[in-house]
C-alpha cells in the first residue's frame, strides 16, 4: 500500500513539474501576442473603452509573469503597461489606485536591472547608481526609462510624502541615462520625462525651466509634434512655472484642435491628451495669477 502511495506522489509530482514547464513555455513564446495586445491598446480610440480594458490586460501580463517571473520581454511590456494605464488614465480620478501601479511597474522594471546590471542591487547611494546605469547599453534603455518613469509618477503624485519626494536623485538618473542612449525611446520619452522634472519644480527646489523647455522642444521633435501628452505635459510645468499664460492657452489648444486621425498608432494616448488639455485649460484661472 505504501508504495503505491509513494508512485501517486511521484506521478503528481511529475504531472506538476510538467504543467509548470509547459505553463513556462506557453508564457515564454507570447511576447509577440503581448506585442499585438499593446499596439491595439495605444490604437485604440475611446478613452472609455480602454480605460474599461486596461486591467484585464495587466491581470494578464501578471499570470505571464507566475509562469515565467525572469523573462525580459514580459517585465519590461508590463512596466510600460502599469504605468501607462496609471498616466493616461488612471491619474486624476484615482490617485492611490495609480500610486499603485506605478509602484509595480517600477518593480518589474527593477527586478530586470537587478538581473541585467551587475552592482545594481548593491547601489547604496546616488553615485553608486549613476557609476552602475554608466555600464548600461542600448538594450537596457527599456527597463531604465520605465524604472524611471515609474518611479517619477509615484514621486509626483506623494510630494506630501517626504520619503517619496526624496525619490528625484534617483528619478533623474534614470532618466539623464535613458537619454544618453536612446533619447527617441517611447516617441522621445526621456526628453519629455526630463522636461517634465524640471519644469514641475520651483527654481528653488531644483527645477531648470530653460533646461525643461528645451528638453521639451527635443521631445516634440521626435515626432513632429504629433505625440500630444508631450505638450499637455509642456503647458502643465513649464508655461506655468514660469506663468507664461499665453503659451500655456496656445499650445494646450493645439492639443484641443489636432486631429482625432493624426496618428494612428498612438491614438490612445492622444486621445486622453486631449481631455487632459481641456480640463487644463477649464482651470487656467486657478493656475495663473493675472
Amino acid at each position: 500500500m505504501t508504495s503505491r502511495i509513494s508512485i501517486a506522489v511521484v506521478v503528481a509530482a511529475s504531472f506538476l513539474t510538467v504543467g509548470c514547464q509547459w505553463n513556462k513555455l506557453v508564457a515564454d513564446n507570447l511576447t509577440a501576442t503581448m506585442d499585438d495586445q499593446k499596439r491595439s491598446f495605444y490604437e485604440e480610440p475611446s478613452v472609455a473603452h480602454a480605460r474599461a480594458g486596461a486591467p484585464a490586460l495587466l491581470k494578464l501580463l501578471d499570470g505571464f509573469l507566475v509562469s515565467s517571473p525572469d523573462n525580459p520581454e514580459l517585465l519590461v511590456r508590463a512596466a510600460e503597461l502599469n504605468c501607462g494605464f496609471a498616466m493616461l488614465l488612471i491619474e486624476e480620478e484615482d490617485p492611490e489606485w495609480a500610486s499603485a501601479l506605478y509602484q509595480r511597474g517600477f518593480k518589474y522594471a527593477e527586478k530586470l536591472l537587478k538581473a541585467r546590471l551587475p552592482g545594481y542591487s548593491d547601489a547604496r547611494n546616488i553615485d553608486d547608481l549613476v557609476a552602475v546605469l554608466a555600464k548600461a547599453g542600448k538594450g537596457d534603455v527599456g527597463p531604465i526609462f520605465w524604472a524611471g518613469d515609474c518611479l517619477g509618477g509615484y514621486m509626483n503624485l506623494n510630494r506630501e510624502d517626504a520619503s517619496a519626494f526624496a525619490e528625484m536623485p534617483r528619478v533623474l538618473a534614470f532618466a539623464r541615462r535613458a537619454m544618453e542612449l536612446d533619447e527617441s525611446y517611447f516617441y522621445g520619452g526621456p526628453h519629455m520625462f526630463l522636461g517634465f522634472a524640471y519644469g514641475a519644480l520651483g527654481a528653488s527646489i531644483g527645477g531648470k525651466p530653460e533646461d525643461s523647455r528645451m528638453h521639451f522642444e527635443k521631445s516634440f521633435a521626435v515626432t513632429n509634434g504629433r505625440f500630444l501628452l508631450a505638450k499637455v505635459y509642456f503647458a502643465k510645468t513649464y508655461c506655468v512655472q514660469v506663468q507664461d499664460r499665453a503659451l500655456f492657452e496656445e499650445t494646450l489648444q493645439e492639443v484641443v484642435d489636432a486631429p482625432d486621425d493624426l496618428a494612428p498608432e498612438f491614438q490612445l494616448v492622444n486621445a486622453a491628451s486631449k481631455q487632459m488639455a481641456q480640463r487644463l485649460l477649464d482651470r487656467m484661472d486657478e493656475l495663473f495669477l493675472d
